[in-house]
């Protein structure tokens, strides 16, 4: 998979500005107090001297100082900003995009299949299509259906859970894993930046509050919720050591070896060597795996970040791992399973429920990092044209912003006037093929919102110049005033 297609966490920020610091108000006063008695002294020895001298003009010159013309420096006041994100307008007029996407699109860029779709998200009304039904691999932009999945059926609130029970002797405990791979040793971790959820520090000291201080010498991990492979169909499992991970019910940081790197090495056994991280932070001596019995009482519990905090880290950094275990989360709750199939059927289910033709459509993960998965660019438009009266809304606020945020950061470098005004999901894969897709919402020069999705896949002109001529298409669109 193309690193362009997976921002830095750390770089890729929606951070809001930091709030200034007031200075503190003792201080303040006491520097008044020390700058008010030094004039009130320098005063009273002018006064002397004048008296001494008959200089009255000396206190004149200090009760009337000189005035001059005050010249405000060039920074001042600030420049007005760039619009980012424009308010759209329900009066503007509906761009004829007939009149102008066939010449988009014969772009000698574009030398695979190309398809497209641009629909007016007030009415949804299809104002282009070209290739809209052809199935297509969607690469990154799969993450879409996946955010859309969760919030429609797990809600923008929902936490993970990871819990630790009673174990079969009194002298251990049960690590149940739940699917959270955002867990951290001590609070600092990979996914904090985004998405800050819990730690094994806060769960091993709410064991020990639970079992009165009593350290238990084994724990036992319990990952019977993932019944699955680990790796998806179509993924190979030499992409599991960068691009995503081997899939568990519970990971520390992902399952990265380093947790200050998007494309660190992943842990073979990601689960195990959290049970064992934990194990060493309560102090038992031993680790294996094991099974929660049914009516095992709960010593604690700890959530991850909400849903929403986990959707905006997925999607604005292009987050393969967290994404597969959201979609893997959701398929557990509507399905009472989690594996892929189950995945499979939330996905199509859903689409269908909002109104969505499934012809063609194949899911075999929730990133789109399997090149045999397969969207359309209609269905696409279709789901966030659904998703913009239901709960899964959310996930507008989520996609990058053209120059400025996530994956979209460093893109539109060749077409400026998209910057700030297009926002959308990047998809970026260059095995064994390119595919290169762009699914989101923009607002024409007029104000009229539109949501849309391009999809690029088997081009011969390399990746890097067909992002550019999606960037360009979908910022020449953003100018219509056709």
């Amino acid at each position: 998979m193309s690193l362009s297609d997976n921002a830095d966490p750390k770089v890729a920020s929606s951070t809001p500005h930091a709030t200034p610091t007031a200075p503190a108000p003792q201080q303040g006063r006491a520097r008044r107090r020390r700058a008010l008695t030094a004039f009130i002294a320098a005063l009273a020895v002018v006064v002397t001297v004048a008296a001494a001298g008959g200089l009255v003009w000396q206190i004149a010159a200090v009760t009337g100082p000189p005035t001059g013309t005050f010249t405000p420096p060039e920074a001042y006041p600030p420049a007005e900003p760039e619009p980012v994100l424009a308010t759209s307008n329900a009066n503007a007029p509906l761009p004829d995009l007939a009149s102008i996407m066939p010449a988009l699109l014969d772009d000698p860029r574009l030398d695979g299949s190309t398809s497209a779709s641009f629909a007016d998200a007030l009415t949804g009304e299809i104002l282009f299509e070209q290739e809209g039904t052809t199935p297509l691999a969607p690469a990154s932009s799969m993450k879409v259906v996946t955010a859309v999945a969760a919030f429609q059926h797990l809600g923008a609130e929902y936490r993970i859970p990871t819990t630790v029970v009673e174990g079969p002797t009194e002298d251990s405990v049960v690590l149940v894993a739940g699917g959270d791979p955002t867990l951290t040793i001590d609070g600092e971790g990979y996914y904090t930046d985004y998405a800050a959820g819990a730690s094994l520090t806060e769960l091993a000291s709410l064991v020990l509050e639970a079992r009165g201080g009593e350290v238990p010498s084994t724990v036992y991990l319990d990952t019977s919720v993932f019944t699955d492979s680990v790796n998806a169909a179509g993924v190979t499992m030499y992409e599991l050591l960068y691009s995503t991970g081997p899939m568990a019910p519970i990971m520390v940081d992902g399952g990265r070896i380093h947790n200050d790197q998007k494309y660190s090495e992943h842990l073979t056994d990601p689960a195990m060597a959290a049970a064992r991280e934990f194990a060493e932070i309560l102090g038992a001596s031993e680790v294996a795996a094991g099974t929660a019995a049914a009516d095992a009482a709960e010593l604690a519990v700890v959530h991850s970040a909400p849903m929403a905090a986990l959707v905006d880290s997925f999607i604005l950094t292009s987050d393969n791992l967290l994404s597969d275990a959201v979609a893997l989360q959701t398929a557990l709750v509507v399905e009472g399973e989690m594996t892929w199939a189950a995945m499979a059927a939330v996905h199509q289910s859903t689409l269908q429920d909002m109104g969505v033709d499934t012809t063609g459509l194949v899911f075999n993960d929730g990133s789109g990092l399997s090149p045999t998965d397969r969207m359309t660019a209609s269905a696409f438009t279709q789901l966030l044209l659904s998703a913009t009266s239901s709960q899964a809304a959310s996930v507008f606020e989520s996609l990058p912003v053209a120059g400025y945020s996530g994956t979209l950061d460093d893109r539109f470098g060749s077409a400026e006037e998209g910057q700030g005004v297009v926002r959308a999901k990047t998809g970026t894969l260059t095995e064994p093929s390119v595919v290169i897709s762009l699914t989101g919402t923009l607002t024409t020069a007029d104000g009229r919102q539109l949501i849309f999705s391009l999809m690029s896949n088997g081009t011969t002109s390399g990746e890097e110049p067909v992002e550019a001529a999606l960037d360009e298409i979908s910022a020449a669109v953003s100018q219509c005033g056709c």
